[in-house]
Formats: structure tokens, sequence, C-alpha cells
């Protein structure tokens, strides 16, 4: 999806261009391959800077060619398309072609959404305002994933008290992936708009490298949540291996204390089994005496297991 846009006069902020007019802004959003060919033929943007941020496995990066400046960060995005709980990051390239600035993403729907919001008061009234913008939102968005991340593990850490299924584990295990993922984006991006700035590639007034100066310290703070919370959930990870590994001696435990209880019974049923002579052999209440017996040998050993806390 392609769609052009213009700044407002009066800090509007964007407006969809009417036909004929020169856009500030081009938004491409999964486009087709017409789409970014209309793109390459007009502004003679290189095809690598298009279809590089369309690649999922596409890492934040900066690269300059034909006049043109590529930056590539990662922003979050909730996937619940197959899973209940889905994290994950997806690549967002801004390329700076002369005055039009071009923003790239697969995902529909996610460059409209940190438009829409990085557009709130204080209205940006220029492009790379409008990306610095973007880079704050994605840090909160950043904050706003980890914290609801947070809630869910408080949650698995109530139910697998009490569940002995492998759901829990399993969310468990996907939130930990996504945590590693979030915080390999947040440091690279960190990285690219450090370098970003010390270079001066998009940024030059001292009022946008002010604004850039904000974003980095939201991106420090999800940064900081997400190493607090690796740890908190390694112990966590730590804490539920060993409930399971309890419960699971808990139950041998029993398992053993009733096999040697029934083994009692067993041996004395098993040795009047035999054929020889043996003690009340001809006695007419000789099994149940022999019963006697055997519960008696049972009820004893399950006092003493009871006792010692063993069952």
């Amino acid at each position: 999806m392609l769609t052009r846009y213009k700044y407002a006069d009066h800090g509007m902020g964007f407006v969809v261009c009417k036909e004929g007019e020169k856009p500030q802004w081009i938004n491409l959003e999964d486009p087709c391959q017409e789409e970014l060919d209309e793109i390459h033929s007009e502004l003679g943007v290189p095809m690598l800077f298009l279809t590089d941020p369309l690649d999922p496995k596409e890492r934040p990066r900066l690269d300059q060619e034909e006049g043109c400046d590529l930056m590539i960060i990662s922003v979050p995005y909730l996937n619940d398309k197959e899973r209940d709980v889905d994290f994950d990051v997806t690549p967002l390239g801004f390329i700076l072609c002369g005055e039009v600035m071009i923003s790239v993403c697969s995902e529909v729907g996610l460059i409209g959404d940190l438009l829409s919001r990085a557009h709130k008061k204080p209205k940006p009234v220029t492009a790379k305002k409008t990306i610095i913008k973007i880079l704050i939102e994605s840090a909160i968005d950043f904050i706003n994933h980890l914290e609801l991340m947070e809630r869910l593990t408080d949650s698995l850490e109530f139910s697998l008290s009490k569940s002995q299924q492998n759901k829990e584990i399993l969310t468990l295990l996907t939130i930990e992936k996504a945590l590693i993922v979030y915080t390999v984006a947040l440091k690279s991006t960190r990285g690219i708009v450090a370098k970003v700035v010390e270079n001066k590639t998009f940024f030059q007034s001292q009022e946008e490298l002010d604004l850039v100066d904000l974003a980095l310290t939201e991106n420090q703070q999800a940064i900081y949540m997400a190493d607090i919370f690796g740890q908190i959930i390694g112990s966590v990870g730590d804490a539920f291996g060993n409930i399971i590994s309890n419960n699971l001696n808990k139950v041998m435990k029993f398992l053993t204390g009733v096999t040697i209880i029934l083994m009692l019974p067993t041996l004395v049923v098993g040795a009047y089994g035999m054929n020889v002579a043996l003690p009340l052999a001809e006695h007419g209440t000789a099994f149940w005496l022999i019963a006697i017996i055997c519960a008696v040998l049972s009820g004893v050993v399950w006092l003493y297991f009871l006792r010692k806390r063993w069952i």
C-alpha cells in the first residue's frame, strides 16, 4: 500500500496529497512490486533500500547510496494470528531522498498507527521530527509490551502452582524468547540512533538533537526494564523448574511408600502359597488370620511412614 503525505499549514500534521501535489512523506506498507518500481523510478531510490526493510530478518543499520540515506530500526508489534501471545519485532526503514522522506514496513497499519500517535500535541512540523517522535512512540511500545509480559508472568506463577500441564511452561518460554528479541532490538536501535546523531546523517539542528536525546532516554528506560525483567523471568524459570522437580519427588516418594506397603502382604501371601508345611495351614480360620497379619503389617508401616513424613 502506497500513501503520499504532505505537511498541512499551521502545524496540523500530515494530510494525504491530492493528485499533482508534491509529497513530503511517502509511506509504503507491505508494498507490491509495482509500487516499489514506481518509487524507484520516480525518486531514484536504490531498490535495495526499498526491499531490505521488508525482510523480517533485517537488523537495524545505516547505509548511504546514490544520494539517499537509509536508517532501519526495529519496532515491536503483537502478532495474534497463530497464538494467544506472540511478541515480535519487525524492521522499519526510513529513507531520506532529498526533501522527501520514505517509510517502509512489511506490517500493514503499523506505520499508520505510529504516525497518528507521533502527530499528537505537540505536532512535529518536519519529517525528521516525525521520525524522532516515532522513535519515542516505539520505545513506549516496548515498555508497554514489557509490562504486559510481566502481568502474564505473574498470572503464570499463580496457575503453575496448581497445574501439572505444560501450557504454562511453554508460555513462559515464549515470553523469555520474546524478551531476548526485544533486548537485542532495543540495543541495536539505540546503537543506530546514536550513530545517526554522531554522523549527523538525518538530524542536524539543535532542536532535533534535543528530541533525539529524549528518544534515547525512552529507549534506555526500555533497555533497563528489559534487563531487570530478564533477571526476574530467569529466576521465575528456575523456580518453576524447582517446583516441577519437587512435585515429581513427592509423587515418586508416595509411590515408593505405597509399593513398600503393598510388598509386605504380597510377601506373606506368597510364602503361604508354597507347597510345603506351614504354620496354621490346617487351621479353620487360617485365611482370616493371614489377612489380619497382612493388614497389621501394612498399617504399622503406613503409620511409620506418616510419622517420618515420607508419604
